[in-house]
């Protein structure tokens, strides 16, 4: 027998109009692949279906990695027509899937129109089949990847330590720079909510004296029902991010990483 839950989830996805949104997820603490881990399984909650990209390799903390899982099958090969998108995912805990994607992110400057026609039908599908696709982002705030960069939504999970704040505020100070609208934030590992508060008041602060980025509250991992927060539109002019802008935007900083190579 299906719980409450597992059907509201099903309904969702059988009458989705729009393909689910798009967020970049990015950790700053001590662990950053734990903190990621520990927010991909939070938006899982209420029967949630999540799809993480993952661009890290195996030596930089791979989420296959943290979960015992082998290696392989990185999307790239999916869109040079070796196997399809969906073969690509591996269900590493319930309702989350990763698809590996560190060799894809190193060839998407170079990718031709064939390849971004597949890696469009193929994002489309990840899409079609989960509530919530994340991109479990790697490198730093000074060189954004360009999947991080499409992204229509941004999420900052930051560790409640000296680690996190000050890790944060590179962040904050890089997706300023690149040119986000906004940076959403939930907290982790806080002792009460008034730590958290406090926390997030910090950054707030941090942001209006030096980049002026607005920052949304999202409040504390596993305290705070982030997986709803995370799969609703976030007001009129941030709606749930469909395939064709998602893309749109991917190719447009391809085309621009390309022609830095090309320099």
């Amino acid at each position: 027998m299906l719980h409450a839950s597992d059907q509201a989830a099903g309904l969702r996805r059988l009458f989705r109009r729009t393909p689910s949104p798009v967020v970049a997820l990015f950790a700053s603490g001590r662990s950053p692949r734990d903190l990621a881990v520990q927010v991909l399984l939070a938006l899982t909650d209420g029967a949630r279906r999540v799809v993480a990209i993952d661009e890290h390799a195996p030596e930089r903390g791979s989420l296959l990695a943290a979960f015992g899982f082998p290696e392989g099958g990185d999307l790239l090969g999916a869109l040079q027509g070796q196997h399809e998108v969906s073969e690509t995912m591996r269900e590493v805990a319930d309702g989350l899937w990763v698809v590996p994607a560190a060799a894809t992110v190193q060839a998407v400057p170079l990718l031709g129109a064939g390849h971004h026609e597949r890696l469009e039908v193929g994002i489309a599908e990840l899409q079609r089949r989960a509530d919530l696709l994340a991109i479990h982002t790697v490198g730093d705030a000074r060189r954004l990847t360009p999947f991080a960069r499409a992204a229509g939504r941004r999420l900052l999970v930051v560790e409640a330590s000296g680690v996190g704040a000050r890790g944060a505020c590179q962040w904050i100070k890089g997706l300023a720079a690149a040119g986000a609208g906004s940076l959403e934030i939930a907290v982790s590992g806080a002792r009460d909510r008034a730590d958290a508060t406090a926390l997030f008041a910090s950054l707030q602060d941090f942001s209006s004296r030096h980049v002026g980025l607005p920052l949304v509250w999202r409040g504390e991992v596993g305290r705070d029902p982030l997986a709803e927060a995370m799969t609703t539109p976030l007001g009129a002019r941030h709606p749930a991010d469909g395939a064709s802008a998602f893309i749109r935007r991917l190719r447009a900083w391809s085309a621009q990483a390309g022609a830095g190579l090309a320099g």
